[in-house]
């Protein structure tokens, strides 16, 4: 990463993000050196990205998610200015025309520009909500008559409404469309639990088969399966995993189910949750040693192949297939977010590789002996 500026804090205005990609392993300080000399008063002294770096019109430049592999190198630049948004968008395009890192080619394609401002405008106001909810339910007095009562107002301000999922008919707390957040929970009891202490950003998976459309409803939403804690909320979650993409997990406490909690245990549970794919190792013992490779594809629809611990490519599920036909015997490891397929296992058996993590295992007639197959979704 480039030197931090130290006037930083206060030129932040603009961020421009790029991807690129080198044909060859270069250090951090050869790309920023080749953005500014590839762009040297190609557009006159008045735009030159050298002299705006000394005036503090350009800030910090940071290389990050690098990823290197054989001969190859990608990752993500950002460039911070304080420069006006037409200036940001000539910035960019200026960039883009960097050809040659040292004596590499190069290609900067423009990604994004992040207004600082605004998006610390949505942190403002999304922490002071979480810290008006936080301080409402610290205010909450103990003694179990006045909780009672703050139960019966709390269940005024919202009701259970019904949601239709396609065919199917959903219970739900009255916010569940509009909010940013789910809670998925698994009976009409369960959200009629949480809806009385005021959660109304709710919603119950059926108790049976999962709606293949409740897909389209949580699209776009961070979602939280909050299960009952026995082998029922288990069997549940191993459908929901098969079904959606859940960001959090969260347990009732051990053989007691979300509709019997009280505020205290419903809170306690939400604030433990953990990410998925934490969650899975931590109940799989065998999951330890691939938690690394787990965590860098899962939810991306990516894939790593590793060699002797060091991940040698990491592709799009998309691309797997034409990525190992390509081997030569040079990998051990290969660790997926997608399903473990025969034409899969067939083809990591051909180029040995030993050991495949995936969600779940498909419908595999053979299984070679010199193939361990692990899932961390089932």
């Amino acid at each position: 990463m480039a030197e931090r500026n130290k006037n930083d804090k206060n030129l932040k205005k603009y961020v421009i993000e790029f991807d690129f990609e080198i044909d060859g392993i270069v250090e951090v300080s050869d790309i920023v050196g080749a953005i500014f000399s590839s762009t040297d008063y190609l557009l006159g002294p008045n735009f030159d990205l050298r002299d705006m770096a000394k005036t503090g019109k350009i800030g910090r430049i940071s290389i990050y998610d690098v990823n290197k592999s054989g001969r190859r190198m990608t990752g993500t630049l950002q460039v911070v200015t304080t420069k006006e948004i037409e200036s940001v968008a000539l910035i960019a395009a200026l960039i883009e025309t960097v050809e040659q890192v040292g004596p590499y080619r190069a290609k900067f394609r423009f990604k994004r520009i992040i207004d600082v401002r605004e998006e610390k405008l949505k942190y403002i106001e999304k922490r002071a909500i979480q810290i008006l909810e936080n301080w409402r339910y610290r205010k909450i007095p103990k003694a179990d008559e006045i909780l009672e009562k703050l139960k019966e107002k709390a269940s005024e301000k919202g009701n259970i409404i019904s949601i239709r999922v396609g065919s199917d008919v959903l219970a739900a707390g009255p916010d569940v469309e509009k909010s940013e957040e789910v809670i998925l929970v698994e009976g009409r009891a369960d959200v009629s639990r949480l809806v009385k202490y005021g959660f109304t950003n709710v919603l119950s998976i059926g108790g049976g088969k999962i709606p293949e459309k409740i897909k389209e409803l949580l699209n776009g939403k961070r979602v939280i399966a909050f299960l009952d804690g026995d082998r029922g909320g288990y069997l549940n979650l191993k459908k929901l995993l098969n079904t959606i993409k859940v960001d959090y997990i969260a347990m009732a406490p051990k053989g007691k189910e979300v509709e019997n909690l009280k505020y205290e245990e419903i809170v306690e549970a939400l604030n433990n949750k953990k990410p998925v794919n934490t969650f899975l190792i931590e109940e799989k013992d065998e999951l330890a040693p691939y938690r690394e490779y787990i965590e860098m594809v899962y939810g991306k629809m990516e894939a790593v192949i590793v060699k002797n611990g060091r991940v040698i490519n990491k592709i799009p599920i998309s691309e797997l297939v034409e990525e190992l036909e390509k081997l030569d015997g040079t990998a051990d490891l290969l660790v997926m977010d997608g399903i473990i397929t025969q034409r899969l296992i067939d083809l990591c058996s051909k180029k040995g590789i030993k050991e495949v993590v995936g969600v779940r295992k498909g419908s595999i007639a053979r299984l070679p002996r010199d193939i361990k197959l692990v899932t961390y979704g089932e």
